[in-house]
């Protein structure tokens, strides 16, 4: 039994020594774990900054050569094209010179020896006129506006036509037979009415007109007898010059467009060609038959020129 007793009194020191070995091996391990676990979160926290550093860097690098990328980007778009337009000179020019003027008797009654085409283009200005424009914008053409007074919401595009290089002539502002041919009187009042429009887009009246159904109209004699013979005189007495046609696009009337193309292109002899077409709501004929025109005379050599006072003044034979 005292053995026993010794024996036990014997182990369990060594059992208490055991315990103590362990819990401080165990000790150790924990703390070796817990430094490790620290080391790794440093070195993952360092890791992160250098790899946040870097990516900073390269983008702090990328901006210059982003922005010359950009720079470079919109050097490369194209610019928007403006309308053809006349630079301020030569509207001013066209003022001084257009307007009318009884001192000025200085026209020009012989062709200018040029294959030329006057594209005259009466009724407007309509909802017609901006389609207009940009066709002989598209093909570097010139024309003339004999403009009348029916749509008052399109009055702009006069201003439109002009800055564009077009001319403005006047048609009368009711293009009404049975008022403008009433008397010379009536007319001029019709006239006048129409030139306070054209000078209230453009800043003055022009010199250049067209009668309703030309010089050599028959149906003004249902109003006024003898009246075209005595207003081709008052009006050239006043400072304006009347324009005919040598070739009409016969657009007064309903036709298609291959009809008006036909009857636009039919062969002239002369080498100035008045060319007369109409701007209204209902023509759109005429405005698909354009570019078809322009394209034939153009391959024949002719220019498109707006009337100025150096143009050949066209005049029809009078009939009443």
């Amino acid at each position: 039994m005292a053995r026993n007793e010794a024996d036990f009194h014997y182990r369990r020191p060594k059992a208490d020594a055991a315990r103590e070995r362990r819990a401080l091996l165990t000790g150790f391990g924990i703390a070796a774990i817990v430094t490790f676990a620290i080391v790794c979160g440093v070195l993952s926290v360092l890791h992160s900054n250098s790899t946040h550093e870097n990516a900073v860097d390269s983008a702090q690098a990328a901006e210059p050569h982003a922005a010359a990328q950009a720079t470079q980007s919109q050097q490369n778009v194209p610019e928007a094209k403006a309308p053809a337009s006349a630079d301020s000179s030569s509207l001013a020019w066209r003022d001084a010179d257009f307007a009318v003027n009884p001192d000025r008797t200085d026209w020009n009654m012989k062709t200018n020896g040029k294959k030329t085409v006057y594209l005259t283009i009466d009724d407007g200005p309509s909802e017609k006129t901006q389609q207009v424009l940009d066709i002989l914008d598209r093909y570097g053409c010139k024309a003339t506006f004999f403009v009348v007074g029916h749509n008052e919401d399109y009055f702009p595009m006069i201003a439109e036509a002009y800055r564009r290089g077009h001319t403005i002539g006047m048609h009368t502002y009711t293009h009404d037979y049975a008022q403008v041919y009433s008397s010379p009187d009536a007319f001029f009042a019709d006239l006048d009415a129409i030139g306070e429009v054209v000078k209230g887009q453009i800043g003055y009246v022009p010199c250049f007109i067209r009668f309703p159904g030309g010089s050599s109209n028959e149906i003004s004699e249902q109003y006024c007898a003898g009246i075209m013979s005595e207003l081709v005189g008052d009006v050239q007495a006043r400072g304006y010059q009347y324009y005919d046609w040598n070739l009409s696009v016969g657009d007064g009337s309903e036709h298609t467009t291959e009809e008006i193309i036909g009857y636009g292109t039919e062969p002239v002899d002369d080498e100035n060609i008045m060319l007369l077409c109409h701007d209204s709501a209902t023509k759109q004929s005429t405005v698909d038959a354009l570019p078809a025109i322009i394209e034939h005379y153009q391959s024949l050599g002719y220019t498109f020129e707006a009337i100025d006072r150096s143009s050949w003044v066209c005049h029809h034979g009078v009939n009443n």
